[in-house]
């Protein structure tokens, strides 16, 4: 089993705080190093950390900054109750990405028209938005689409709740809540997905293993390694944007 990054990230900096624990304790460091000396060098064990538990390269200014903010925040006259308040909404917003390793990316609406042209014109086409975010493809696509049956799946609860809000109204588009490699792909012509470089190699194999031959996977931005896109159509905005299609193999 892989361990996910962010377990990673976090046992390197408890294992720095520990090697410095020890060494306050046991040597004569304490007399050498104070204050922000101490802070430094843990941070400098958290990078290394990392560079040891074979983490992206992202990850080590994180690894570095995060002494520097915990030292400053605890001066900060914040009562506990601020401090949960605050990690209970970052668990709702971001919590899903904890184990599938995709942050919450936004689709522009150039992505959700090409989207629409994309999705073939039988009545009764199915598709389906993988990592939805706050729902703007999914809803867009069902608008544009009202003969189609859309649904989009969300990880995390915060994101999701809005994307459930929004879609009440739309009798052809459903919000779920879960895990989207546990989500069955069978039934659906079109499979959405704006997730990190992380996921891609997993879901191809999902999309092969259980989409029809001839359905399509689309990924804003992502390539699947090793598989040449069936065709890419250039977004406006960021520099790679892009959305990348591939077609199931029969």
């Amino acid at each position: 089993m892989t361990i996910p990054p962010v377990v990673r990230f976090l046992a390197a900096q408890a294992l720095a705080f520990g090697v410095l624990a020890g060494l306050a304790r046991w040597t004569t460091l304490g007399d050498l190093v104070s204050g922000w000396g101490w802070v430094a060098c843990d941070a400098g064990l958290a990078v290394a950390g990392c560079a040891m538990f074979r983490l992206p390269w992202w990850w080590l200014p994180l690894a570095a900054g995060l002494p520097f903010a915990v030292a400053a925040a605890s001066g900060a006259a914040v009562p506990w109750w601020g401090w949960a308040t605050a990690l209970g909404l970052l668990a709702l917003i971001y919590g899903g990405g904890v184990t599938t390793r995709v942050p919450l990316y936004l689709s522009n609406r150039a992505a959700t028209e090409e989207l629409a042209r994309l999705l073939p014109a039988t009545p009764g086409v199915r598709a389906c938005d993988l990592g939805a975010g706050l729902g703007g493809p999914t809803l867009g696509l069902a608008s544009r689409r009202p003969d189609a049956l859309v649904v989009g799946v969300e990880a995390s609860p915060g994101p999701w709740l809005v994307c459930w809000l929004r879609a009440l109204p739309r009798r052809n588009c459903r919000m779920l809540l879960g895990d989207i490699f546990r989500h069955d792909l069978a039934d659906y012509d079109l499979v959405y997905a704006f997730l990190s470089p992380a996921p891609m190699p997993r879901l191809w194999e999902k999309v092969r293993t259980e989409m029809k031959p001839g359905a399509l996977l689309v990924s804003n931005t992502f390539v699947v390694p090793g598989i040449e896109p069936e065709r890419i159509i250039t977004l406006p905005g960021r520099s790679d944007a892009r959305l990348l299609i591939y077609r199931v193999p029969g």
